[in-house]
């Protein structure tokens, strides 16, 4: 997520309580915002993440970013398409993302 949020610039402290607030929202137990936490403290660069990302959680890490990020910029919607062929979603498997947490594609 964090990794995400950096995509927009700077994390302040009130972005990292709105993050950890959304992720809460999302349904996150304990144990994933203290994983959050950490990541918050030392990010991963999008390649670290999406190397250490298993294939049965790929479009769990990409909603993660949708949850993290506005995606109103266009810096924000190119480190999301970075994020997607780097997860090896296509098309369809972000889209179909989108709907289930029901943001726009953003194209």
């Amino acid at each position: 997520i964090n990794t995400a949020a950096q995509a927009a610039g700077l994390i302040y402290a009130g972005e990292r309580v709105a993050v950890r607030g959304r992720a809460r929202e999302a349904g996150l137990d304990a144990e994933n915002l203290q994983a959050l936490d950490a990541e918050i403290r030392a990010p991963l660069t999008l390649e670290q993440l999406a190397v250490r990302t298993p294939a049965s959680l790929r479009a769990e890490v990409y909603a993660a970013a949708l949850i993290a990020i506005t995606a109103d910029t266009e810096a924000e919607r190119a480190f999301l398409d970075r994020l997607a062929a780097q997860l090896d979603l296509d098309g369809a498997a972000r889209a179909d993302i989108h709907a289930q947490l029901g943001l726009d594609t953003g194209t």
